[in-house]
């Protein structure tokens, strides 16, 4: 007979997400489980079950988690900026966190009901940040709504391409994305940088 792990630890449900996060960090996001997180935390699933209702909800948790960080850290670092300067400061602390998170990264954009507290769509933050980070281009709402689009589509495709070294041939990564992002600067698409911008 095996004996169930006993932890000394006392548990919340928000120690159990930030341990989920870290675990998915270091383990990959598909590594993250119950079963998983409850052995690296010397416990067992059914004390995290007292926490979160079932893999599901911890993936959609963690999810939750990096949206709210990732939206937190783009709005700390674009601040009072806009044109270039701000579209620039949004994409490098995109790229950073995604790097530096991993495994939170990938949970934020491949679970579907993640929530905030309130019960909206975890993106929805960062969805209006990157639209703030686009106003003083002269878009009207439908052209705010496609550039914003654009933006997260090419930010979101480049990383996921390096999350999985998908860029193993010429130059560093680091420096295709700041073509990325001069060619989003230019872009039609993306409204005129000129109109309102600062240094």
């Amino acid at each position: 007979m095996t004996d169930t792990p006993v932890s000394r630890t006392k548990f919340s449900r928000q120690l159990v997400i930030v341990g989920a996060a870290e675990f998915a960090d270091a383990h990959g996001a598909d590594a993250l489980t119950l079963a998983a997180l409850a052995r690296h935390l010397d416990t067992s699933a059914p004390a995290l079950l007292k926490h979160v209702r079932s893999t599901e909800d911890l993936r959609a948790a963690v999810a939750s988690l990096a949206l709210a960080h990732l939206a937190s850290s783009i709005d700390i670092a674009t601040g009072d900026l806009s044109g270039t300067p701000a579209l620039s400061a949004l994409a490098d602390t995109y790229r950073r966190f995604a790097l530096t998170y991993p495994g939170r990264y990938t949970l934020a954009f491949s679970t579907s009901d993640a929530r905030t507290a309130a019960g909206d769509p975890a993106d929805r933050e960062l969805v209006l940040l990157v639209e703030r980070t686009l106003a003083g281009r002269g878009l009207d709402s439908v052209a705010m709504t496609d550039a914003g689009r654009i933006v997260r589509a090419a930010l979101h495709g480049f990383v996921s391409l390096e999350l999985v070294d998908g860029f193993t041939r010429g130059a560093e990564p680091g420096a295709s994305y700041a073509v990325l992002v001069d060619l989003l600067d230019r872009s039609s698409a993306l409204g005129s940088r000129h109109l309102q911008e600062t240094p």
